[in-house]
């Protein structure tokens, strides 16, 4: 299983067909740092599943709190079996912020 960050990620060197496929897909690249990030969510999960066959690999994607704004897995989380959007890039709650109960709480900005 590979886990990647939404937000930055590398791949291996990639043929020019698979790199446009990518891009067209919703990834954005980042020449000067060499590093990948999910521009658009439209086709996420034929995304991943391209990520997979490329890596050769099951790709899952690190969560981002909505309340603290930390990264984290959804294998942490107790509602995992549940979740229909488990794995992929989206906002949740952390298993933290979950057990502290600041589900109630709002982000001031």
């Amino acid at each position: 299983m590979v886990v990647l960050n939404k937000k930055s990620f590398t791949l291996p060197y990639l043929e020019r067909e698979k790199f446009s496929r990518l891009l067209r897909l919703g990834l954005e690249y980042n020449r000067d740092k060499g590093v990948y990030s999910i521009k658009s969510f439209d086709k996420i999960e034929e995304l991943t599943n391209t990520l997979s066959s490329i890596l050769n690999d099951e790709v899952v994607f690190l969560q981002n709190c909505l309340i603290c704004s930390n990264v984290f897995s959804c294998s942490d989380c107790n509602y995992a079996e549940l979740c229909e959007t488990k794995n992929l890039p989206f906002e949740c709650v952390c298993p933290q912020c979950l057990k502290e109960d600041k589900t109630h709480q709002q982000k001031t900005f």
